[in-house]
């Protein structure tokens, strides 16, 4: 036991109070007027990554990467690429009056994606959309310090973040492990799935992006999609980002990308038609 009952002062930028809220580890915060438990989870040590200090064996290009990551709003230390088939959405049951607490253990937070508990430190994520932000951001935030930010890719290991974004103009057929990215327009619709035709070719070949009604249908986030690709008609261009390989189709002398989880693919709407 502490001999002074400490003030709780804790913070938990897991939900961002703001939309520029700094992303920091949930930790209490330093109270010289308190002391903490000698075995407290809380407890934050001295060369943990929120320290302004240089990390034991770190370099001073990686101490000031790792300061300036703190002006994101959010950070993907770990990413899990969407491998299992997507789990229908379950309703948790109603509590029934008067016995509450058999529904309260049921309720959990996070997309199912997410592992480990709240001490963890690092940041895991199997949202490609997400992804796709954090690069954004990150490039856009830190700069000529952008090519030193790492992420774990599981099956990959670490490699530098702008290393797995690649550009359709330079992927090679059957060749995965990459966010594919490039811009393009809608071929067509094929029920509610559709073709999307990318501006750059791939090994010299028209290069499309499929995805089928089946997909289309079966995904929780059809809607989401439906809605972007709802907006061709105002935009001169989309940008697609997915996870995939291109297969060369020699009936039609293309290349192909077929997409069969919806949660493998992000898109941007260009700029609207003047």
């Amino acid at each position: 036991m502490l001999k002074v009952v400490p003030k709780i002062t804790a913070v938990n930028y897991d939900i961002h109070p703001t939309d520029t809220a700094r992303v920091k580890s949930p930790h209490y915060k330093d109270n010289e007027h308190y002391a903490h438990h000698a075995e407290c989870e809380w407890v934050l040590p001295d060369e943990d990554e929120s320290s302004d200090a240089p990390l034991p064996g770190e370099t001073e290009l990686q101490t000031r990467t790792r300061l300036a990551k703190r002006q994101l709003t959010s950070v993907i230390d770990i990413f899990v690429p969407p491998t299992q088939p997507e789990q229908p959405v379950v309703r948790p049951p109603q509590a029934v009056p008067g016995n509450e607490d058999e529904a309260g253990p049921n309720r959990q937070r996070g997309d199912g994606d997410a592992e480990g508990t709240r001490t963890d430190r690092k940041h895991r994520s199997g949202d490609l959309r997400e992804l796709v932000d954090y690069y954004h951001d990150t490039r856009e935030a830190l700069k000529d310090l952008f090519p030193e930010v790492t992420i774990n890719v599981t099956g990959r290991g670490e490699i530098p973040l702008r290393s797995y974004f690649k550009k359709v103009a330079w992927a090679k057929p059957d060749t995965a492990g990459y966010v594919y990215s490039g811009g393009g327009r809608i071929e067509r619709r094929e029920g509610s799935g559709f073709v999307f035709r990318f501006f750059d070719k791939v090994a010299d070949k028209e290069a499309f992006l499929q995805v089928s009604d089946e997909v289309m249908t079966q995904h929780r986030s059809r809607r989401y999609v439906n809605e972007l690709l709802d907006q061709a008609r105002v935009v001169r261009y989309f940008t697609f980002y997915f996870l995939g390989t291109f297969a060369y189709h020699e009936a039609s002398d293309t290349m192909i990308a077929e997409v069969t989880d919806l949660r493998c693919l992000a898109i941007d709407l260009g700029p609207l038609k003047s």
